[in-house]
């Protein structure tokens, strides 16, 4: 039997549609109104709050401690909302510094002296204390703690009129006393440090010998202001303190006179190796003498660094060659007079010689005999040191007659030399020690007679004039060598050529000048030029050495 399937047709989806009809708006309630509006109100006084904390901070950070407490006074007044307050910072538990605002100064300076007062005792018990000030009004103390020890630093100050603060307000009032008590720790440590760091800098500046300080970096150099001293101003920065840089520290020693030696010194101190010996250099072509050595500076066995430190041994090294050459001098000066003496004593005494020859021979003893008495002289003169003056009294002195009076014994001294004198008018008078007097003008001439061996003329010439007397010893003999010039004055010193080599001497004779002539407060100087004469000048001041 045949199914029979009958024909269904598919049913079409509709699509959706909406109604027409509006959609009930939700009406807002007055109260939900009045809490969106509390909210927005409190996001905006965090926000304020968040600002000023910011600004606070910001002082804190970036300014010094006396802009950053009137930044924070302004701020603090405007969290409590108050009108009146102050800071007062203490050092040492001494009044320092105050910043008010609405109060004034000498108010809170009475206040920190009387022992009761609310600023004295939150000082003391480090603790907050609120006193009545008058009817309705109020006042507070806050101290500030350093947070390392809990020393009071500082203290905060309010007035109010009324009794007690919110939470809110003491939470601000401690939080900015916190902030305040870390800065000021901070300022303080900053300043030790910076003290710290000046006394350093104080300490190698006052040692004489020069210091070079470099890092084990080699990028900070310091320079102790001997050793600026050393060299020339342009060579290195005058700045005080660290000068950076390696170059600039090898640029000190441009000059010294062995460089490659002084570079592989400071090489070795880079890399670790410090020498247990000194090292000897020189510098400016021979004229500056150095001794060098080098100490590794560790810090809780952390090297650091290290120092190098240079004495200038020029004085010395020249005293010790000076006094070398003058015992060499000396010993050659006294041999020849003595050979003379015990060779005529020898013959004196083996011989009978007859009366003229007898008395040659003596006469010469007698004269080497004076001669051995003038150099024993000198060197106890220079014994005698700066005190030229002992066992010498001064009194009024005409220099003028002084030097006629000597004149016919310098006549005596050279028969191959004229002896001429001159006195332009004026008044020598002056407060000097007769003694001392003769024997510089007598070593002055005698030496002008010494150093011109082939004769002449010899002039003294005086002179007054803008308060002071001069005297000239002028000759025409074999000069100075212009070398020879600036220490023709010291200690031992003979100038070394062909003519100064025949002509004897100890070179004690222009020193003994030179401590005669300062003892009475004048100068000495002199002019030569080689071959053409020598002109010595001595000048004293008449408003010092008159009476």
């Amino acid at each position: 039997m045949k199914k029979i399937v009958r024909y269904r047709p598919e049913k079409k989806v509709r699509p959706y549609r909406l109604k027409t009809s509006p959609f009930p708006a939700y009406e807002l309630k007055t109260t939900d109104q009045q809490k969106i509006g509390q909210l927005t109100q409190n996001l905006a006084e965090v926000e304020h709050k968040l600002k000023h904390r910011n600004e606070i901070m910001e002082a804190l950070a970036t300014q010094n401690v006396e802009s950053a407490c009137e930044t924070l006074l302004v701020k603090l007044l405007k969290f409590v909302d108050l009108e009146a307050g102050a800071i007062l910072l203490y050092r040492r538990e001494q009044l320092s510094h105050l910043v008010t605002q609405g109060v004034e100064d000498i108010e809170l300076i009475e206040k920190d002296l009387d022992q009761y007062s609310v600023l004295r005792r939150a000082f003391v018990m480090r603790k907050s204390v609120q006193l009545p000030l008058t009817e309705g009004v109020y006042e507070s103390a806050i101290p500030v703690q350093s947070p390392s020890n809990g020393g009071v630093v500082g203290v905060i100050y309010l007035k109010h009129p009324f009794e007690q603060f919110n939470l809110e307000q003491v939470g601000d009032i401690l939080d900015l006393s916190r902030k305040l008590g870390m800065t000021l720790e901070r300022h303080l440590l900053f300043h030790q440090m910076e003290h710290e760091k000046i006394k350093t800098y104080q300490l190698l500046d006052s040692i004489r010998e020069a210091v070079l300080y470099i890092e084990s970096s080699g990028e900070q150099i310091y320079a102790n202001q001997a050793l600026l001293n050393m060299f020339p101003p342009k060579l290195v920065s005058q700045a005080q303190g660290f000068r950076h840089a390696y170059e600039r520290a090898t640029s000190l020693f441009e000059h010294v006179d062995q460089p490659d030696a002084l570079h592989d010194y400071i090489g070795q101190l880079m890399n670790g190796d410090i020498p247990g010996e000194t090292i000897e250099l020189s510098a400016f072509r021979g004229n500056l003498l150095l001794s060098a050595y080098a100490e590794r500076i560790a810090i809780a066995n952390v090297e650091w660094g290290m120092m190098l430190v240079l004495r200038d041994v020029t004085k010395e090294k020249e005293l010790d060659l000076k006094q070398s050459e003058f015992v060499s001098i000396v010993s050659h000066e006294l041999r020849t007079p003595l050979s003379s003496i015990m060779g005529f004593t020898e013959l004196l005494m083996r011989r009978t010689l007859d009366g003229p020859r007898q008395k040659k021979y003596l006469e010469t003893i007698h004269s080497e005999t004076v001669r051995l008495a003038e150099l024993i002289d000198d060197i106890l003169e220079i014994q005698k040191g700066e005190d030229v003056s002992q066992g010498t009294v001064k009194r009024r002195l005409d220099l003028k007659r002084l030097i006629f009076d000597m004149k016919p014994m310098f006549d005596l001294a050279s028969h191959l030399h004229r002896i001429r004198v001159s006195f332009e008018e004026g008044d020598y008078r002056m407060t000097a020690s007769e003694e001392k007097m003769k024997q510089l003008f007598t070593n002055l001439i005698m030496n002008a007679i010494k150093y011109s061996p082939d004769g002449g003329t010899i002039k003294i010439h005086g002179q007054v004039k803008d308060q002071f007397i001069s005297l000239m010893v002028e000759d025409e003999g074999i000069g100075i060598p212009e070398k020879a010039l600036p220490f023709i004055f010291d200690k031992f010193y003979r100038a070394d050529n062909s003519d100064t080599r025949k002509i004897g001497g100890t070179g004690l004779g222009l020193a003994i000048c030179q401590m005669i002539v300062m003892d009475h407060g004048g100068t000495i100087t002199v002019q030569s030029e080689e071959g053409h004469g020598s002109v010595f000048t001595v000048q004293f001041s008449i408003e010092t050495m008159a009476e």
